[in-house]
């Protein structure tokens, strides 16, 4: 059930990079952008433990930073634009696995304060970490 609401994240999480996020530059100082037509090239790797030997459920994405245009030429995804929605694109990831997870489960997330002054994380409520 994890590993679904795992495979459900990082399909959304990649639509929402394609639709949202993701542009091709093109034409003189890259003044003109394009959503890729096709979406994106990636390549994913899935692995089950951590260095240490311990589970961790992850996978690593790499996208690559060509795509094709309407017309059929490559051109350079706008990288910056990747860049800077990392995070927006790891915390929509852990929104919905967390969703995903609570609702197949009848949990329920609270927010927890980690450092003052920062925004607090989303932890499933009743759930303690030492």
């Amino acid at each position: 059930m994890i590993e679904a609401a795992h495979e459900y994240a990082i399909v959304r999480v990649l639509e929402w990079i394609e639709d949202e996020v993701a542009v091709i530059r093109y034409g003189k100082d890259g003044n003109y952008r394009v959503r890729p037509p096709g979406g994106l090239v990636a390549a994913r790797f899935r692995h089950y433990e951590a260095r240490s030997g311990r589970p961790l459920l992850h996978d690593h994405l790499l996208l690559s930073v060509k795509g094709q245009r309407l017309d059929g030429k490559w051109g350079s995804i706008h990288t910056t634009a990747l860049h800077e929605n990392t995070v927006a694109a790891s915390a929509l990831y852990n929104e919905l696995v967390a969703a995903e997870v609570c609702e197949e489960l009848g949990l329920a997330t609270k927010p927890r304060t980690v450092t003052p002054g920062r925004r607090p994380v989303m932890e499933i409520a009743g759930c303690r970490t030492s």
